[in-house]
């Protein structure tokens, strides 16, 4: 079976032919939260791409472009960043100063927060100071930037011109409202207003200005490097100046006759080129507790940025999360799940450095190259399950814990090698994410050991429990102290029948005297990181 990602690369080739200098772009909009879904298609795939091509010995260059001319909308999320006392100070009703922003570029508003220059700069500078983890040799580039070159406002020149004919093949497009005769493609920016997109272009100076009237009664004449481009005339005008060749995009412009195909129609027949090799993707959802949230969203803020997810886990993690599925296909994260997907990760890990025999594990394996940032060692390296790491740095001393969690990796035969430095720097980094994973977002996971087996827990004991408890201590004294043997001596007495107990009531009892309560995290892993003599003596004691 062939990786998603390999056959993608099938299909680039062809297109790139013998072309040895290549741009791989992506588009967003600085419009709020840079939530880690923007990280799947423009930069990821972009990466992994641009890698790929050049170790078949290309130039690549990977842009990311900034869409900050684009219209502030003011959404309420948006408006609400501005804070009451600021507008009280300015005599006004709550809300009030971020409305007065509504249409401006989202260069030009202001940091309702005042730590930076200006909006833009504010919501970028926590992702821009993680993107060289997720993927590095990423150059970013703003349309106000790219509106300030001579190329691009060449562009608006041009096609000034060709107005009726951008008119016609924009207006194929346009069921409703379509463009009037006299429509020019560029929305200006008003001098009076400070907005884009409510004054109506009249004529354009070559690559100066453009003359003006405004929905707020103003007219007359500003630099064209304030204003933007038509949004179906933009995008193509930035494939043009950053002479893109391939560009992932998001699944809302794909639609057949949607807003790439008019953009790629502008491309060829007006503006003459050849259009980028496109990749659409979907979305990235966020979910809570089972529960889909729907898509993440910038301008609404829902979901969350890179330093989350960097508290919690690795940046590979996430990256091989994305590249585990095609791009057409959806994924929704969810905080609470980190466990499950850094064993996915440890999964594909221990398939790279085996001899992976089944169609599944050689795609594992291949992920996981695809995943990775940094050169792989020749051998597997210790890894400590995610679960194993939270129940551990909670039982852990405070102070220094990983050579006491290595000691019990020692002692329970888990361990037989003394580890690299860059190993035990990984235990500790992992014991450090788990436990941001428990307090945050898995408090099911919380454990306490119980200090000694007290009257009232004695009290909640059966007959019929103290014997199943019994029972499985006999089994488990014997056993090799692994998550895995620990899991099968449980399995084999709940299947068996011959529990005096059900299943559901066997758990109970066995957190009742370790834990002091009823429920508890997944036993097999959390038993795993305890003590053997300890769980059985225990166990035995309640057992009595």
């Amino acid at each position: 079976m062939v990786h998603w990602f390999d056959d993608l690369l099938d299909h680039v080739r062809p297109f790139l032919g013998d072309k040895r200098d290549v741009v791989i772009n992506g588009g967003l909009s600085v419009s709020g939260l840079q939530h880690v879904g923007r990280l799947r298609g423009e930069i990821v795939l972009g990466q992994c791409l641009a890698r790929a091509l050049r170790d078949e010995g290309r130039h690549v260059t990977q842009i990311l472009t900034q869409y900050t001319q684009d219209q502030w909308k003011g959404k309420d999320w948006q408006i609400a960043q501005f804070p009451a006392a600021r507008s009280l100070r300015a005599g006004e009703p709550w809300g009030q100063e971020g409305k007065m922003y509504v249409g401006w570029r989202l260069i030009d508003v202001p940091d309702p927060h005042g730590c930076h220059a200006n909006w833009v700069d504010h919501y970028w500078s926590e992702f821009a100071s993680y993107l060289d983890a997720y993927a590095p040799d990423v150059h970013v580039v703003s349309t106000t930037e790219l509106y300030r070159r001579e190329e691009m406002r060449a562009i608006v020149a041009e096609l000034a011109p060709k107005a009726e004919q951008v008119r016609e093949v924009v207006n194929k497009y346009r069921g409703r409202k379509p463009y009037p005769e006299g429509w020019i493609p560029f929305e200006p920016y008003c001098n009076t207003c400070k907005r884009v997109g409510n004054a109506r272009a009249v004529k354009v100076h070559g690559i100066v200005s453009v003359d003006y009237e405004c929905d707020c009664g103003d007219r007359g004449s500003s630099p064209l490097e304030l204003g933007k481009l038509n949004w179906r005339l933009e995008w193509p005008a930035v494939w043009k100046v950053l002479h893109v060749d391939v560009e992932p995009f998001g699944k809302d412009h794909a639609a057949p006759g949607g807003s790439r195909d008019s953009c790629k129609d502008l491309a060829q027949n007006v503006m003459g080129f050849t259009p980028p090799f496109g990749i659409p993707y979907e979305w990235v959802g966020l979910g809570e507790r089972g529960v889909d949230k729907g898509d993440m969203g910038s301008s609404d803020a829902i979901g969350f940025g890179p330093r989350t997810w960097g508290a919690v886990g690795d940046p590979e993690v996430l990256r091989y999360t994305y590249l585990s599925v095609p791009p057409s296909r959806r994924i929704v994260l969810e905080l609470s799940k980190m466990d499950a997907y850094h064993d996915s990760f440890d999964a594909g890990e221990r398939a790279h450095h085996g001899r992976p025999a089944t169609e599944e594990e050689q795609l594992h394996a291949r992920t996981f190259t695809l995943a990775a940032l940094h050169p792989l060692p020749a051998a597997l390296p210790f890894t400590l399950p995610y679960r194993h790491a939270a129940y551990f740095s909670q039982i852990a001393p405070k102070d220094d814990p990983v050579p006491w969690v290595l000691g019990r990796l020692e002692d329970t035969g888990v361990l037989d090698r003394p580890l690299a430095e860059g190993e035990r720097n990984r235990v500790a980094r992992r014991m450090e994410q788990a436990h941001a994973w428990v307090e945050g977002y898995a408090p099911e996971n919380k454990v306490e050991l119980l200090g000694r087996l007290t009257d009232e827990v004695r009290s909640s004991l059966s007959e019929a429990d103290r014997r199943a408890l019994g029972m499985w201590a006999a089994r488990a004294a014997a056993i090799d102290w692994r998550e895995e043997a620990i899991k099968e001596s449980m399995v084999a007495l709940t299947s068996s029948g011959s529990l005096p107990v059900k299943t559901p009531e066997f758990f109970r009892a066995l957190y009742l005297v370790l834990l002091g309560k009823e429920r508890g995290p997944r036993a097999a892993p959390f038993l795993a990181v305890l003590d053997k003599d300890f769980v059985i003596q225990r166990v035995r004691e309640a057992a009595v």
